[in-house]
């Protein structure tokens, strides 16, 4: 072979390894195009079922999930608690046709911020509802919301006192109605009690039973 042919096969050889890491390159930003395409559609509807909003009840598969925004001091939230919201479990969350959600709305006093992180105290044991049956009860009683009764509340509904106790004392809690209020702007709530179905409607509660309906008959 001549120095001529084999400064030719040399070539040739450098070019075709060239190709090579050039098909390389385009299939790797290719797939990283993809990568990026996938993350952006999926990305937020997996990190929105990694992020937690409120207190579950029922079955997280249902065909519609109700978010109800709340307030202990709220007095149109008392009566959907005190009058509705038994009928409204029996009707829909029960039945396994809605996976329902309460958000924590607190007022901004000492009081009802510290009703809201008891509350978290009380789920931290599994017995949020009933927990918030109590607070419910009590939400319009003079001096109602004090630290004392916030553990009176705890055995009447059944908690581990002790735990309850040790949980207040942690502050663990103390903050983490900030996270509630986040989703509530992001999800343009501006009152209480409000009701976000299926991510889409957020409604009264007289519009409540009317727009699961829907959802259930389409």
């Amino acid at each position: 072979m001549s120095s001529n042919q084999s400064k030719r096969e040399l070539l040739r050889q450098k070019r075709l390894e060239q190709k090579r890491r050039n098909i390389t390159t385009f299939l790797l930003v290719g797939l990283v195009a993809i990568l990026l395409i996938l993350a952006l559609m999926f990305l937020p509807n997996l990190l929105n079922k990694l992020v937690a909003h409120g207190f579950g009840l029922g079955d997280p598969d249902a065909p519609v999930t109700v978010y109800e925004f709340s307030s202990y001091n709220c007095s149109h939230c008392y009566d959907f608690n005190e009058n509705a919201a038994d009928d409204f479990i029996a009707k829909y969350v029960a039945t396994g046709k809605v996976y329902f959600n309460y958000v924590n709305l607190p007022a901004n006093s000492e009081a009802s911020l510290l009703a809201a992180e008891a509350s978290y105290c009380a789920a931290d044991q599994d017995k949020f509802y009933e927990y918030k049956d109590q607070l419910f009860a009590y939400a319009f009683a003079e001096n109602g919301y004090t630290e004392t009764n916030m553990v009176n509340f705890a055995s009447l509904a059944g908690l581990d006192v002790n735990a309850f106790q040790t949980c207040m004392d942690s502050g663990k809690f103390a903050t983490a109605y900030e996270k509630d209020i986040r989703f509530a702007t992001a999800s343009g709530v501006t009152g209480t009690p409000s009701f976000l179905v299926n991510g889409k409607d957020l409604v009264l509660t007289s519009e409540l039973d009317a727009t699961i309906d829907k959802y259930l008959n389409n």
